[in-house]
Parts: C-alpha cells; sequence; structure tokens
C-alpha cells in the first residue's frame, strides 16, 4: 500500500495525470446514471454479491449510455479497501463514461482515509471528482460545468458535496451534516456562475445521506417511489436546501443511505430524491430490487427526467420543470 501511495505522489508531482474529460450536451439532452450504496466488501464469501453488482452496473451502462455517472456514497465499507474502489471504477472505465463520487458515512469505516481514495480515483482518466477548495470540511466537495452542445454556454452545473460521517456529539444526534464551510463555498461558486452566465444556471446536487426535508416530501401524498423507511437525516438542519432556495439555481438534489427509499417529489420549487441502492450485499432488511436511477437534463430548460433501472426494466418515470 505504501508502494501505491509512493507511486501516486510523484505521479501528482509530474503532472503525470491525464486531463479531464468535459462535459457536454449532446443533441440537448445530458444522461446521468446515478449508482449509490454498493457496501463492497472484500473477501470470497462476499465475491459473488460483488460481481452482481459490478455486473448490474454494467447492463445499466449499456442500456442507459449516460454522459456521467455519480456514485452517492457506501461504496466500499470494508478492509481491502484500495483495491475494491480500484475494481467498482471498471465499469465506467470500460465503457469511457465520466465519472464522480460523494462519499458516505461507511466510507470512512475502512482501511483507508478519504483523501488517499481520491487520490486513487485521479489515477483514472475518467474521474472527475476533486478538492474544490482543500481547506473544507469532506473530500470531494466541487461543481461540475456541463456544457452547451455547441459549447459556448453553460446551462447546467453539478454539485458534489461530502455530507460527511458521524457526530461526535450523542446531544447532536447520529449523523454529520453538510457544514457551513462547505454551504458559503457553494454559495460562492453559484454567484461566480451567475455572474459569468448573466443568469442563475440550472444544477443539480449530489450528496449521501440526505437532508431533514427529505422527510417532508417522503409525507406528501404525490410521491412517487418507494418511502419504505424514515429518512436518516442528520438531527441538525445546517440550512444547505434554504441556500439551494436564496441562490435560486438548484432544482433537484438526490441523496443515497436509506437502502428502501427511492422516492422523488418536490418541496418549494426543488425536487428531492433518492438513488435506487445499487449494491447486492445488504446491510439490514432491504425490499427493492437493485438498480440504480437515471436522469436527463434539458438543455434549454429549466426541466429533467428521471427514471429507475433495474434488470427488469424501467419503471418510476418522472419529469420535473421548474416553473
Amino acid at each position: 500500500m505504501k508502494f501505491i501511495y509512493t507511486i501516486l505522489a510523484i505521479l501528482f508531482a509530474f503532472g503525470a495525470f491525464p486531463k479531464q474529460p468535459v462535459l457536454r450536451f449532446k443533441n440537448h439532452k445530458f444522461k446521468i446514471v446515478q449508482f449509490t450504496d454498493l457496501h463492497l466488501i472484500s473477501g470470497k464469501e462476499f465475491a459473488e454479491r460483488n460481481d452482481s453488482t459490478y455486473s448490474l452496473m454494467r447492463t445499466v451502462l449499456n442500456e442507459e449510455n449516460p454522459d456521467l455517472v455519480v456514485l452517492t456514497g457506501d461504496i466500499v465499507v470494508s478492509g481491502g479497501a484500495a483495491q475494491l474502489w480500484l475494481e467498482v471504477v471498471k465499469p465506467m472505465t470500460e465503457a469511457k463514461v465520466p465519472f464522480a463520487v460523494t462519499f458516505g458515512n461507511h466510507d470512512t469505516e475502512t482501511d483507508i482515509s478519504k483523501p488517499d481514495i481520491l487520490k486513487l480515483l485521479q489515477n483514472n482518466e475518467y474521474n472527475l471528482t476533486f478538492n474544490a477548495c482543500k481547506e473544507l470540511s469532506g473530500v470531494g466537495n466541487c461543481s461540475l460545468p456541463v456544457y452547451s452542445s455547441g459549447g459556448k454556454t453553460m446551462p447546467w452545473v453539478i454539485y458534489l458535496f461530502d455530507s460527511n460521517a458521524y457526530t461526535n456529539d450523542s446531544t447532536h444526534g447520529v449523523y454529520d451534516w453538510i457544514k457551513n464551510d462547505q454551504i458559503m463555498w457553494y454559495r460562492k461558486q453559484s454567484a461566480a456562475y451567475t455572474r459569468k452566465q448573466g443568469k442563475a444556471v440550472s444544477a443539480l446536487a449530489f450528496f449521501h445521506i440526505p437532508l431533514p426535508e427529505f422527510e417532508q416530501v417522503r409525507n406528501q401524498k404525490t410521491v412517487l417511489g418507494s418511502a419504505g423507511e424514515q429518512v436518516c437525516s442528520p438531527s441538525v438542519n445546517s440550512g444547505l436546501f434554504s441556500s439551494f432556495i436564496d441562490m435560486n439555481d438548484v432544482i433537484g438534489a438526490f441523496a443515497g443511505h436509506d437502502h428502501n427509499n427511492d422516492y422523488v417529489g418536490s418541496l418549494t420549487g426543488i425536487c428531492l430524491g433518492y438513488g435506487r441502492k445499487t449494491g447486492y450485499t445488504s446491510a439490514y432488511y432491504e425490499i427493492l430490487e437493485r438498480g440504480a436511477r437515471v436522469i436527463e437534463l434539458h438543455e434549454n430548460e429549466k426541466k429533467f427526467d428521471t427514471h429507475i433501472r433495474t434488470l427488469s426494466g424501467i419503471c418510476l418515470d418522472y419529469s420535473f420543470l421548474r416553473k
């Protein structure tokens, strides 16, 4: 392992890493696949379930032909994590699809740190994950601009947030929250994009642990999809959702974490939704067929279409238009 890190350090020092792909609309559409909660575990007893997860990913990529894959946390949850991280990015590498990662709480419980995971990912030519600011809480907070079909404008942006892991004080609940410095970074980044484009740039946000507002959506009569468990959000509401409202750009936010939820719904003009659990290893009693969420952005509208893709096919079609 030390040898791997030494080689990575040398590559970084000499700028040997490949140039990142540029995200761009094709025929005025841009498709994202969200894989979440793979829960990969090393060892022979888990090899079959890991292989089933990789096979599902390859099938989804083949069927959907996305422009970007976002993995929203709890990817590798055991020792031997470095090798599993190298394995899990192979489906995207083989398909030549750019990918980005937001870390989950269980990604912190392995034998490799999040900064070292990021170093491994950055050795892959299709990885887009990076630290926009090293001083921010968490790892991998960044924004990914999506350029127009002609390449002259930037009609959409993808924001990635590290939702951190657990609190250090039980009086604050179990799960940590997206911190104020991360929110302030987002607000500054959003304002900069607005100045550059002359208007608010439509955006999606991805993170692992859902916001408290997801529970409000779960209780709506119009919610679409499975709402099979209570939202396991932080007890502290740090205000990210209200900043989405203030900045008037994020129209959809997608999380993982809760394996029996895959619903989507609207709250004050913003779509909140879950991905479909992708990994075949169960963490507790789970009711959903494994799969992925697919999101297709419209270049010239504040609109996206989304559905769930499983080995059984497509279900839960949903369109969201920001008026």
